[in-house]
């Protein structure tokens, strides 16, 4: 994640043996990848930024080709721009210090574990930033509290939530009407078979872009809450059984080997088996859900007089926003705004 140091600390003073010894554990920690960024990438595409806030578009393709006579000239045609979304970078902090006692002691394995909680830290606050937005934006529901901060703004392009039952398409030019909607947002569990995962599949992939053309993304990953281990151990079997699940029948469990399965254990419901489907192919393609690191982690150190205690500073802006809602769809879902298949 790169992260970067500054030592405050004066040559010659034994703070700065300390600070050399913690830096390096900081970067240690820094370059260990843990479950904190395997969450992160499974449900974002990650991207820097060097300005203080970003606007996506989402763009709809071009149409058909046509015939044309021979000689004449090729039709014009223009791409269709839908919905845009403006997001500004956050600030995070944090500090924590080393007494002058500890120093005193030589506690320096006890010091270097604070140090790389501190990178831990950053990387836990990312993810469950991601993990919030991303399993709270249902419904009605469009801002947040996190991090001591009330009313951060967790819709999409079109304004709604992430998962919606009406998200409108914005130029449908293939079936000649408009105000079209689409939802993404539905009450069915994923029962004793693989019947409500194939069906929610195939309508993800019948998913239209803004100008009313079919993109035909096959959904590849199921997200589960971490704190419902039972219908985890169902899932796993509906997706990495050979035959068909609760059967005696000879079929071929046409699931297996589709579905890659990612648990968030930063998600945890109070009740009811929600789930997400995603195609990671659409996440890519339409940059559906973006986050911005603006500035990567971000360490300072200082003696503090008045204590004699090191201070560390950790710093870093990120932000995170939905571009587009066609890679993702929720099931299981108790919001009263929700359909069925």
């Amino acid at each position: 994640m790169a992260v970067t140091i500054k030592d405050n600390t004066k040559n010659g003073d034994l703070w700065n043996e300390w600070a050399t010894l913690l830096d390096a554990a900081i970067f240690d920690e820094d370059a260990q990848q843990n479950d904190y960024d395997d969450l992160v990438k499974a449900v974002a595409v990650e991207k820097k930024s060097n300005r203080w806030g970003e606007k996506s578009t989402t763009i709809g393709g071009l149409g058909d080709y046509e015939v044309k006579a021979e000689g004449e000239d090729a039709a014009d045609d223009t791409y269709v721009e839908g919905y845009g979304k403006f997001v500004e970078h956050m600030t995070f902090a944090k500090d924590f210090s080393i007494s002058k006692e500890m120093r005193d002691d030589n506690q320096i394995d006890a010091a270097m574990t604070k140090a790389k909680n501190m990178v831990s830290a950053y990387k836990r606050t990312r993810a469950k930033f991601a993990s919030q937005m991303l399993t709270s934006s249902v419904g009605a529901t469009t801002t947040m509290t996190f991090g001591g901060k009330a009313g951060i703004d967790i819709t999409g392009a079109d304004g709604l939530a992430l998962f919606n039952a009406a998200h409108p398409l914005k130029n449908a030019f293939s079936s000649g009407t408009t105000n079209i909607t689409v939802c993404n947002l539905f009450s069915d569990v994923l029962g004793n078979d693989t019947s409500i995962l194939n069906k929610a599949a195939n309508k993800m992939r019948n998913f239209k872009d803004d100008r009313g053309e079919v993109l035909g993304f096959d959904a590849d990953t199921i997200i589960l809450p971490g704190n419902d281990p039972e219908y985890e151990d169902f899932v796993k079997r509906v997706i990495g059984s050979d035959g068909e699940v609760g059967s005696n029948n000879n079929d071929i469990n046409t699931q297996r080997g589709k579905w890659k399965l990612v648990v968030d254990y930063l998600w945890t419901p109070e009740s009811g088996h929600p789930s997400i489907i995603m195609s990671s192919k659409a996440l890519k393609a339409l940059e559906g859900t973006k986050f911005y690191d603006r500035t990567p982690l971000d360490i300072e150190n200082e003696v503090k007089i008045s204590s004699r205690n090191m201070v560390y500073n950790g710093f870093a802006r990120f932000s995170m926003t939905f571009t587009n809602w066609r890679h993702v769809m929720m099931l299981g879902s108790s919001d009263a705004s929700a359909l069925t298949l």
